[in-house]
């Protein structure tokens, strides 16, 4: 009875490890040059899709400008890399239409068009709103191999990606909710109309 115990709790952590170790055989983004005052990326569009490719200013911070900013939770995550527990985002359960934005400098990151429920307890989406928007960098640390995910624009820690998503693309970036915030197709439409004046 104890050995079938400890099956029923082990079983389910090894199925978990195996997800996380597996590696995404797609090659691993080249971050941007940090050194420079701009990065390109794609900003939301008239249409409420990805812009053309823009250069910005790139959002750089003192750790307390960031810590006084972000709070402890997301200062946590964005900056320290830190992960939020499972099943505990306020972003998971969300099914609304709109777009979900970095919470550290408001860049455009993934569309609800293609997030998709995974059963891991964090946000997952296919794609990300825009390829520039996002940087990938090997990450080596907790004795895994993994592709951690960046924001483009401020170098905020937003998750990782891996390749069990579902088509078309087969991969699945998975978040952390207080890396993102979530503006719904009235608050975007609102944007868009703001940037026009």
């Amino acid at each position: 009875m104890l050995l079938r115990h400890r099956l029923i709790v082990f079983l389910p952590l090894c199925a978990m490890l195996c997800m996380i170790v597996r590696t995404p055989a797609a090659p691993v983004t080249k971050p941007a040059d940090s050194s420079s005052p701009t990065v390109a990326v794609r900003l939301v569009g008239s249409d409420g899709k990805p812009g053309p490719v823009t250069e910005v200013p790139r959002v750089v911070k003192t750790d307390s400008e960031w810590e006084k900013q972000l709070g402890p939770t997301a200062y946590r995550v964005l900056r320290a890399k830190g992960t939020e527990a499972p099943f505990c985002g306020n972003l998971l359960d969300n099914h609304k239409t709109g777009i979900y934005f970095c919470a550290g400098c408001d860049l455009p990151l993934f569309s609800s068009g293609s997030k998709f429920h995974s059963g891991t307890g964090w946000p997952s989406f296919y794609q990300p709103f825009a390829k520039e928007n996002i940087t990938e960098l090997r990450d080596a640390s907790h004795g895994m191999i993994r592709t951690e995910i960046l924001c483009a624009r401020c170098g905020g820690h937003l998750g990782h990606v891996f390749e069990d998503g579902p088509p078309p693309t087969g991969l699945r970036y998975c978040l952390n909710s207080v890396s993102l915030t979530f503006r719904d197709e009235s608050e975007v439409k609102a944007m868009e109309a703001q940037a026009k004046q």
